[in-house]
């Protein structure tokens, strides 16, 4: 008899312990205030971007996010921490644009912007060296005429972030099946005789894919030889303002990279976007029960 009453109160002992612990981390959870679900962090990207600059002294400030702080990173850091804190359905924001993979992938969502900040949609932009046009023409007349939608664009970034192999074949493949597409880009009769042209472009998955696919449309469409070297996104303006390089297709604007059009806009062509209508702000997963950036600070 004594003996089942000390396993019966065990169990009772351990049940109500569970039942505590339980109740605890459920207190524990509604007790956290917004900052702390988010452990106190907004997940950023390279320290260089202007983007950065504009979440750190306007968007923290005017919405009064001051228990945060804003953790440089770059493009796959901030993928790796999403991804991370994804997997166990916690609390993340970072900077977020489209187009771009990561949205529908992690089922992330825009945080409504009611004060405006990041103002209206951003362009991706071909620019050039001075006196590119002058030089290249049918080139430079090729980069005006690339232009990609959010859907093939997004198509193209999707291929190169889930290729184990050379970026420059899965573009192959992609152009192969849209050629459509890249001959409303290729002046008629083409031809470059071997003539270099010099890219440059930084680590973003579209800067990866666009570049990949002009410089597959200039060698296999228009018998140009292309070099294409990845740098730091303050390099490919500087390295273009310079004279020693081409071109780029990759460029932000207004916003993101609006501090290096500044710095160095005077010596460079704009050659007109390649896409339209890309979108920037703060994202978080679906899951999170905040829809406003003003929310954040409660």
């Amino acid at each position: 008899m004594c003996k089942k009453l000390l396993v019966t109160l065990t169990i009772l002992l351990l049940t109500a312990s569970f039942a505590v612990g339980c109740d605890g981390g459920s207190e524990e959870d509604g007790d956290a205030s917004v900052p702390e679900r988010f452990d106190n962090e907004i997940v950023g990207i390279d320290s260089g971007a202007e983007i950065m600059g504009t979440v750190e002294n306007e968007v923290m400030v005017e919405y009064g996010l001051d228990e945060y702080d804003l953790v440089e990173s770059s493009e796959a850091g901030m993928i790796t921490e999403i991804d991370s804190r994804v997997d166990d359905e916690e609390w993340v924001v970072g900077i977020g644009w489209t187009p771009h993979w990561k949205i529908p992938e992690y089922d992330m969502k825009f945080l409504e912007d009611p004060k405006g900040i990041f103002g209206e949609a951003e362009n991706i932009k071909a620019l050039s060296r001075a006196g590119f046009t002058d030089d290249m023409p049918e080139v430079s007349q090729t980069l005006q005429n690339f232009y990609l939608t959010e859907d093939q664009l997004g198509e193209l970034m999707a291929l190169v972030e889930d290729t184990d192999s050379n970026e420059r074949e899965v573009v192959k493949e992609w152009a192969e099946d849209n050629q459509d597409v890249i001959s409303e880009w290729v002046p008629e009769d083409p031809d470059g005789e071997g003539e270099t042209v010099e890219l440059l472009y930084n680590n973003w998955t579209d800067a990866i894919a666009s570049t990949n696919l002009i410089a597959y449309v200039l060698e296999e469409e228009m018998n140009y030889e292309v070099e294409m070297e990845m740098v730091d996104v303050a390099f490919v303006f500087e390295g273009l303002a310079s004279g020693d390089y081409d071109a780029m297709v990759c460029a932000w604007l207004p916003l993101t990279q609006a501090n290096y059009w500044e710095e160095y806009g005077d010596d460079l062509e704009d050659l007109g976007p390649i896409f339209e209508g890309a979108k920037l702000g703060l994202v978080v997963p679906d899951y999170v029960e905040i829809d406003s950036i003003e929310e954040m600070a409660e």
